[in-house]
């Protein structure tokens, strides 16, 4: 029973690192693409149109599958969450990265662990400890290094600040999404969980572009097309089903300090495929960050 237990942990921790390193080129796509002229919303949707296939197709084949019924509660449940996480949390972040650089993105995106444990301050009323303090101030400092490297490299006050103002806010819904499906995942299973919850950010997605800019915006240059496939492919439907999984297997809290590397990696995918500077001030940001998470994620 043993080695079944360590196998199992050791398939969730690989579900973890991969789901990680497909999330960190995710900022380097959306830069890409941002080159071809295509704005946030109608890349957002290309990405969600590329991925509803493979999310329908999976959620087709549970219907084949003798599983308990969900309740119209928890229907409801997964639907909201997934226009959280996907939707709302994702326009914000494709929005951030229209002003910012791929690195600093990440590394505001990467804070999400203590967001959950100040969330969870706030509803639960959990005290925070003065381990946890330290902690806090040293991811937000490291985040602050990077924030002025931004601007040092000439781009405005105005302009850093509304990027990663977006990309906070972004940070915030999923870090709020972390808190609520934490429970819920292993209840109703990482995988159902991760076909509905789609299908329904798919489906916001989509008719929030169509709303907003019409149904012209599809069109695109063709490497936009090819971006946002390998977008919706490797930083989407991979990685969701990957991630969702690893959570349910080791836990949030182990899976945060398991995607430590994610900053890390962005910022050297920035500098080799997008020629974004590396420096020596971004790199101490990013282990300021790291470590701040780490951290707010080991066990008292």
């Amino acid at each position: 029973m043993k080695s079944e237990h360590m196998e199992n942990y050791t398939k969730g921790i690989i579900c973890i690192l991969l789901g990680t390193c497909c999330f960190a080129a995710k900022g380097i796509l959306i830069k890409l693409a941002y080159r071809y002229g295509v704005t946030a919303t109608p890349l957002l949707m290309l990405r969600m149109l590329f991925s509803l296939p493979f999310y329908a197709g999976v959620a087709i084949w549970l219907q084949t599958q003798q599983q308990s019924a969900l309740s119209k509660t928890e229907v409801w449940q997964i639907i909201g969450l997934g226009l959280l996480s996907y939707y709302v949390s994702s326009l914000f972040d494709f929005m951030g990265l229209q002003y910012i650089s791929a690195g600093l993105e990440r590394l505001i995106l990467y804070v999400y662990p203590t967001l959950v444990l100040l969330i969870l301050a706030f509803i639960k009323h959990q005290k925070i400890s003065a381990k946890e303090k330290l902690a806090l101030a040293i991811a937000y400092t490291g985040m602050l290094l990077v924030f002025v490297h931004d601007i040092k490299l000439g781009n405005s006050w105005e302009v850093t600040t509304l990027g990663s103002g977006l990309v906070l806010l972004s940070t915030i819904s999923f870090a709020i999404f972390i808190v609520l499906a934490g429970d819920m995942i292993p209840r109703v299973g990482s995988l159902r969980f991760t076909a509905y919850g789609m299908l329904s950010a798919c489906a916001g997605v989509i008719a929030h572009n169509l709303a907003i800019e019409g149904v012209d915006s599809i069109q695109q240059p063709l490497p936009v097309y090819a971006l946002a496939f390998a977008l919706a492919i490797f930083c989407t439907v991979i990685p969701s089903f990957l991630m969702n999984e690893g959570i349910r297997i080791i836990g949030s809290g182990r899976a945060a300090i398991l995607g430590i590397f994610g900053p890390v990696v962005t910022l050297f995918l920035g500098a080799l495929v997008l020629s974004e500077s590396l420096s020596f001030i971004q790199l101490a940001g990013a282990a300021l960050v790291i470590g701040g998470v780490i951290l707010t994620s080991r066990k008292k």
